[in-house]
């Protein structure tokens, strides 16, 4: 009776689990070749002698807070950071979940090893929030620290700007 049991929930666990690190196996794979070509766009413009209006005109290489006036960080934007904010928040809620779950399932006569399930799943989510906020105090003390000058591109002639077609 407890194999079944714990067969199912390993199946749960699988149904749960398998999908996500499928879809982010596919996300990072060289098949998304309009993300690449706007990074190598991205690139090519930094290197420009000049300002050109393109691509990133309308999507800056990193983005800039609102609320502070300051770069929130480079290489990321705000879909990713909104992605990251979502696979955390999903995970923290699974965690939770699964606590619950345990916990209920461990004051069954019949499924009394789900209590040291339930503690795995408790130091798991301990260790988890930590981490969170080890993240999250490591970040407010790089924005405290970390100052990016204004204007760091050089300034160059107008005469240097002006092209010639052929």
């Amino acid at each position: 009776m407890t194999v079944l049991v714990l067969l199912i929930l390993a199946a749960l666990w699988g149904a749960v689990l398998i999908p996500p690190a499928l879809r982010a196996r596919a996300e990072a794979s060289p098949a998304d070749s309009i993300g690449s070509f706007r990074r190598q766009l991205r690139i090519l413009q930094r290197t420009a002698p000049g300002p050109v209006a393109s691509v990133t005109a309308i999507h800056p290489p990193w983005p800039v807070s609102p609320a502070r006036g300051k770069v929130a960080g480079r290489g990321t934007s705000r879909v990713s950071r909104a992605r990251v904010q979502k696979r955390r928040r999903d995970i923290f809620f699974a965690l939770l979940a699964g606590m619950a779950g345990s916990l209920l399932l461990g004051f069954l006569p019949a499924l009394r090893v789900m209590w040291g399930l339930h503690v795995a799943l408790d130091v798991a989510f301990l260790a988890y929030v930590g981490l969170l906020l080890r993240m999250r105090n490591v970040a407010a003390e790089r924005d405290m620290k970390v100052r990016f000058l204004p204007g760091s591109a050089p300034e160059l002639p107008p005469l240097l700007l002006r092209r010639t077609g052929n």
